[in-house]
Order: structure tokens, then C-alpha cells, then sequence
């Protein structure tokens, strides 16, 4: 927020002093709400929290990790049945699509590994 007539370096002290004050309220590590027992699942997680609570989310994520156990299996499945499985948390026709694309991508590029840090193979052809 600006204030009218404040200088830069006024500013970033405010700042730093709100940040201080919400890190000491709160932590300086976020919690997070959505459970997850891995990178694919948080990530997954996190695309079906979009317009849904935390808590349905949870509640679909819950069955939908001990149907599809790995990014394989969401990678493979059929696309009408993933949407049915997440139908609850709205929006089900796009979040399926991008759960499944996204799988796909993570195993056929990446090795199934979402913390890749080397080049892509799509990067290496250039």
C-alpha cells in the first residue's frame, strides 16, 4: 500500500515492519492447508483448490490418492472417469484435463519427477 508523499525507503521499512509483525503472528513458514505426502499430490492438490475450500479438497483428494497412486496412473486414466472422481470440486471438465496433461508431461518429460532441475528433453533437441 502506498501512502501519498511516503519515500521509497519509508515505504520498505513500513513493509519490512509489517512482515516482521505477520512472521511473528504467524511464523515465517506458511501453513498449509491442503494435505498432500508428496510434490505431484500438493501440485494436484493445489489445481483443485481453484473456486473450492480447502476442505472439500482434502475430502476428494483423499480417495482420488488411493485410486491413482502414482502420476502413471493419473497419466493413463480415463479422462471422464477423473472428472467424475472430482465432479464435487467444481470446475471438474478443465481440472480434469489439466491434472491428466500435467501428468502426462511430468512422466513422459520429466521421468515423473516434478523437481527437475536439468533440461527438458524438449530443451535438449534445440
Amino acid at each position: 500500500m502506498f501512502i501519498k508523499g511516503e519515500s521509497k525507503k519509508k515505504r520498505e521499512i513500513r513493509v519490512r515492519e509489517i512482515m516482521d509483525r505477520l512472521d511473528a503472528h504467524y511464523g515465517d513458514h506458511p501453513m498449509i492447508f491442503l494435505q498432500a505426502k508428496n510434490a505431484w499430490q500438493l501440485l494436484f492438490a493445489t489445481i483443485l483448490s481453484a473456486q473450492c475450500t480447502d476442505q472439500r479438497v482434502n475430502m476428494v483428494t483423499e480417495v482420488l490418492f488411493q485410486k491413482y497412486k502414482s502420476l502413471e496412473d493419473f497419466a493413463s486414466c480415463d479422462l471422464k472417469e477423473l472428472e467424475q472422481d472430482i465432479h464435487s470440486t467444481g470446475f471438474y471438465h478443465n481440472k480434469a484435463k489439466n491434472i491428466k496433461a500435467c501428468a502426462t508431461v511430468l512422466v513422459e518429460e520429466y521421468g515423473g519427477c516434478l523437481l527437475y532441475t536439468s533440461p527438458s528433453p524438449r530443451d535438449r533437441q534445440k
